[in-house]
């Protein structure tokens, strides 16, 4: 729970709440007292923001940290998300024509995507562990958006897939990166919000990016002898350079060992006493039993699990444009327009998943609701009321909405681990690798694109693996009390 500055010491360890939660109870209590003592109308703002119902000194520090760090991730993030979007919406507005791309030559740069981002997962969250994230994460950014300009100059798939390769590889930072740098900085009634704030910024990007094509494919298509989805990847390199610019002096790497010009000592002091207070280990040396314990106890293989579902269940979403096209009911501008209205109903979702998880301090019940908002939509299109424009736009559009419980199973997994920092780093980066190695092979069997956008299958196993992540979240929820995770004997 949040603190304020009149920190105890020497009191007993954090409790567990009942879905791995970490609880400090003197904390809470302190916190609580101070909540109390406000005016109502501050108390129901705490509720919609967590900071202002806290005392001034760590409203301040809160503020502070929220501009450095959820600026730069949410932006760098957002140009990520951006990228991948970016890619469907080149395919179905003239790339694929320009290139001769056939049959499942999409999904094959997904594939290559994929395979650099599954090679580049693990030794990541390896070298964020060895090397400061403020110095590894802009760096590897700003490869990668030159690698992203590059796009532009392919002649061929092949230079395509070899160029996704790489953008892969160096794209592996951001996610699980981030997602353990605001598992440095947030307490668990505040790492919710955050966390779904950031997946947020994957959803405003794709809506960003319908937009942004129709705009090039209206205004700059042929511009300097470039077609307008050429431009669309000049367009992520020109965003992504000053963003990991800027990462080099917005990051704070960890409480205990920032650097950050922007933090003050107090503010230093507050942020390492605010993790102690929560349970919240600092980062240190990553041993031989420090390996042997992740790979040994259950948190790992049950959060894999669920992401697998998760990833490939959301997968079918980005097929919508596929369908739209297929319906020859829309010109190019309006398939790229009308996703939007999926990734806005994202980004409403994804926020109040956030809300709702941090008020109640449980993660597991969203999720499963997330998971059944979705599988009302991919059960429409299994039934693939075709001549129902109505049915098929809500089924598209209900897959859209599960996206958010990704940034709740990451938020989960960071409580659920937070005695042991390089717990929750490598066991983020295992469940991303695990997840992103099923996705680079399974959508080529069950989402041909050759075959869509009415998949043989595919519409039933989106439906199995939403189904599947409901199951499996019910047995996180119950090994979390059963089988309690608590720090290593020294």
């Amino acid at each position: 729970m949040a603190t304020n500055s009149n920190f105890v010491v020497g009191r007993d360890p954090p409790l567990n709440h009942k879905d791995g939660t970490v609880v400090d109870e003197a904390a809470s209590s302190t916190t609580l007292e101070h909540s109390q003592r406000l005016p109502r109308k501050k108390r129901l703002l705490g509720i919609i923001w967590d900071s202002f119902d806290k005392p001034p000194e760590e409203r301040k520090f809160m503020a502070k940290i929220d501009w450095w760090i959820l600026t730069y991730c949410c932006v760098a993030y957002f140009v990520k998300y951006l990228d991948q979007t970016n890619v469907s919406n080149a395919y179905v507005s003239g790339m694929k024509e320009d290139l001769n791309m056939t049959g499942n030559d999409l999904n094959l740069l997904l594939t290559f995507w994929n395979i650099g981002y599954i090679v580049g997962q693990l030794p990541s969250q390896i070298i964020i562990t060895k090397v400061r994230p403020s110095i590894w994460l802009p760096s590897a950014e700003l490869a990668w958006g030159f690698l992203v300009a590059g796009m532009a100059g392919a002649k061929d798939v092949k230079t395509l897939c070899v160029l996704r390769f790489f953008i892969g590889l160096l794209e592996a930072t951001a996610y699980p990166g981030i997602m353990t740098l605001l598992g440095n900085w947030y307490t668990p009634r505040e790492l919710g919000k955050r966390a779904c704030i950031f997946q947020a910024s994957s959803s405003a990007a794709q809506m960003f990016s319908g937009y942004l094509q129709a705009a090039l494919y209206a205004g700059m298509d042929g511009r300097s002898g470039l077609k307008a989805w050429q431009w669309l990847f000049i367009f992520d390199c020109i965003i992504g350079v000053p963003v990991a610019i800027y990462g080099y002096w917005a990051i704070p790497d960890t409480p205990q060992s920032s650097k950050a010009v922007w933090l003050k000592e107090e503010d230093k002091k507050m942020a390492v006493s605010r993790m102690e207070h929560v349970g919240r280990a600092p980062m240190k040396k990553l041993t031989l039993p420090i390996w042997k314990r992740i790979f040994s106890t259950w948190p790992v293989y049950l959060f894999c699990s669920i992401f697998i579902c998760h990833v490939l269940g959301i997968r079918i979403y980005s097929y919508f444009n596929l369908w739209l096209k297929d319906t020859k009911r829309w010109s190019v501008e309006e398939i790229n327009l009308i996703p939007s209205a999926g990734y806005g109903l994202q980004i409403c979702f994804t926020l109040s998943y956030a809300w709702i998880s941090d008020a109640i301090q449980m993660r597991w019940p969203l999720i499963i609701v997330a998971c059944i908002f979705s599988m009302i939509g991919t059960i429409i299109l299994s039934l693939w009321p075709a001549g129902n424009i109505p049915a098929m736009m809500t089924g598209w559009l209900l897959t859209f909405v599960e996206t958010g419980a990704g940034a709740l199973i990451i938020t989960w997994i960071n409580e659920v681990l937070s005695y042991s920092a390089e717990h929750r780093a490598i066991v983020i980066g295992v469940v991303e690798t695990a997840a992103f190695t099923f996705q680079a092979w399974v959508p080529l069997l069950i989402y041909d694109t050759g075959k869509a956008p009415h998949f043989p299958i595919g519409y039933e196993m989106a439906t199995m693996f939403f189904g599947l992540e409901i199951v499996l979240t019910l047995v996180g929820l119950y090994l979390v009390k059963k089988y309690p995770m608590k720090p290593m004997a020294s």
